[in-house]
């Protein structure tokens, strides 16, 4: 958490983004956002600080739009808008949007999960209460990092044809038939094929 300067208003705080140092634009948008969350600022002035995120949201330095994520991921009243430009950005930025805002919405992960980078999708496998919908887009990937993410996950939701799935697709990528008979509730088809595979990989190893 970055030290935080004397509070001041939405509109002087516009004017500090034009501040030179990247860590003083830091300081301000995590003030600014502390405050927004807290109620301090009436409805004028929240969309006067909800003006300033989405001109933030641009800033050319990374560790400040990173700092403006942190700030924002776990808020419950944040237009959508700002909240999905930062899940857009690159990974070090997006990552903690995507990993905890609960005002993303389905479409907006399955989007990411299709369309972004290998970090983008681990975040994404990292969300409590993942969606089967969006486990399916991390899937469609065939990356076994993120399979192994999403697997790791005890509350991403992964019907009985999913795990069939990543048994089809992946089954022979180190670790997957480990990470999957981990899990706490497997579905009684799944538990008996990884048994059966196990066994027949155990017998062919013997026969080695």
């Amino acid at each position: 958490m970055l030290a935080t300067p004397t509070h001041c208003s939405p509109e002087i705080a516009v004017t500090g983004l034009d501040n030179p140092s990247w860590i003083r634009r830091a300081m301000l948008l995590e003030q600014v956002a502390e405050a927004y969350a807290d109620g301090t600022f009436g409805p004028v002035q929240r969309r006067q600080v909800e003006d300033l995120f989405r001109t933030a949201v641009y800033d050319h330095e990374p560790l400040a739009r990173s700092v403006l994520a942190e700030s924002l991921k776990r808020m419950t009243a944040v237009p959508h808008d700002i909240l999905l430009s930062l899940a857009r950005d690159e990974a070090q930025v997006a990552r903690p949007i995507l990993r905890t805002s609960p005002l993303l919405y389905d479409d907006d992960l399955v989007e990411i999960a299709r369309e972004g980078t290998r970090a983008h999708r681990l975040a994404i496998a990292e969300r409590d209460e993942l969606s089967a919908r969006v486990a399916q887009a991390l899937c469609e990937s065939r990356d076994p990092q993120v399979i192994h993410a999403l697997l790791a996950n005890e509350s991403a939701a992964l019907p009985e044809p999913l795990l069939h799935g990543i048994l089809d697709a992946l089954d022979d990528a180190p670790g997957i038939a480990d990470a999957m008979t981990r899990r706490r509730l497997l579905p009684v088809s799944v538990s008996n094929r990884l048994a059966r595979e196990g066994a027949r990989g155990y017998a062919a190893a013997r026969r080695a």
